[in-house]
């Protein structure tokens, strides 16, 4: 399921520039239900020892000013967050928060909720718009020190999409325990609109991912999984939120 939230501000939100971490665990903490949450944050579905939460979420949408002195973004009057979870049982948990009209927190802040609208999309080959980065790294081995360095694909290159349909496959075997039927899947952006390189910390830990409009194509199982589980890597933190934009004919 896929949902659109918007809370109310009664006061401007502050954040950081880098606030995935603050936002994961405000929505984690919003959803309510202790166990479910621990899931999501702590646990997930395990697969050759990797495992995957298959859920995400997008940016934060609104008005907005930066300050680069600062480092930080006020949101103001409202926000919109985009939320999405691959398994049909997770819905359950925000249907409870959502019929309790549970505020978001950040800090000492509390955001009323006032509206949320379930996204219904198609399961086909389709144009998607990124509403938060997608990223996807291999980790290779320096000759020179023979030391891990890690390495983030472009969407210009072809081990881009190969990479990615090899994740979601990854993820489709570790909630079903079985691959699909069908396992074609084939991402690349769509020529309209370059897509644009995008650099967040989290952690520590420096993470390159990209926006933009793409193409995807391929089987209907995966797609789904695709748009409700996230593309790419650390979709649980935030990354690889994308919306339906139309369907290819």
């Amino acid at each position: 399921m896929k949902y659109r939230l918007t809370f109310q501000l009664h006061e401007p939100l502050s954040l950081p520039f880098q606030y995935n971490k603050i936002l994961q665990a405000a929505l984690l903490h919003w959803i309510g239900d202790e166990d479910f949450s621990e899931f999501l944050h702590d646990g997930g579905y395990d697969i050759q020892k990797r495992t995957y939460k298959l859920f995400s979420f997008s940016n934060i949408y609104g008005t907005y000013s930066r300050d680069t002195r600062t480092r930080k973004i006020t949101f103001c009057d409202e926000i919109q967050i985009y939320l999405s979870f691959y398994s049909d049982e997770s819905h359950a948990y925000v249907l409870k928060t959502i019929e309790q009209q549970t505020p978001i927190r950040f800090g000492q802040q509390f955001c009323p909720l006032t509206n949320c609208e379930w996204i219904p999309e198609v399961y086909g080959d389709c144009l998607v718009k990124t509403l938060s980065p997608i990223s996807i790294h291999s980790t290779l081995i320096r000759p020179e020190d023979h030391r891990q360095k890690t390495y983030y694909f472009s969407p210009y290159e072809s081990d881009f999409s190969r990479l990615i349909r090899e994740n979601l496959l990854k993820k489709y075997q570790a909630y079903h325990g079985t691959l699909p039927r069908e396992d074609d899947f084939k991402i690349s952006p769509h020529a309209s609109v370059p897509c644009r390189e995008s650099v967040l910390t989290y952690n520590r830990f420096i993470i390159k991912g990209w926006n933009g409009i793409f193409s995807i194509k391929g089987s209907p199982e995966l797609i789904r999984l695709a748009l409700l589980g996230g593309i790419g890597a650390r979709n649980s933190i935030g990354l690889g939120f994308v919306l339906q934009k139309k369907e290819l004919v």
